[in-house]
């Protein structure tokens, strides 16, 4: 048998690093929303059992609403969702970065 005539494999750093960034993304995404739809769940529990209790329930109406409007964000956006808004921080931190550069520049 030659070592030569075998199949080349993908199997160098780069595009093993590409194959991980994919799949905890994917992974990750599905995790978002799953957690996204536990938030929206419990949300809607922490609803009813405001409503029907007496002045005893101590659970904020922001709390209750945020459970269920940041949860329904991630449940149906997920991974993108965060994915996008990470995006926007990365922008505003480079024009804050080129911003400071010319700012050098003029002294």
């Amino acid at each position: 048998m030659n070592i030569t005539n075998l199949p080349a494999a993908g199997w160098d750093l780069v595009s093993f690093f590409e194959n991980a960034r994919e799949y905890v993304g994917t992974a990750g995404g599905g995790l978002l929303a799953l957690m996204g739809t536990v938030g929206v769940v419990w949300g809607g529990v922490l609803l009813i059992k405001k409503l029907m209790a007496s002045h005893q329930d101590q659970t904020s109406w922001i709390k209750i609403i945020s459970l269920i409007l940041i949860g329904g964000a991630l449940m149906v956006g997920g991974f993108s969702l965060i994915s996008n808004i990470a995006a926007g921080g990365r922008t505003t931190i480079e024009d804050l970065g080129g911003g400071m550069i010319l700012l050098q520049s003029l002294l």
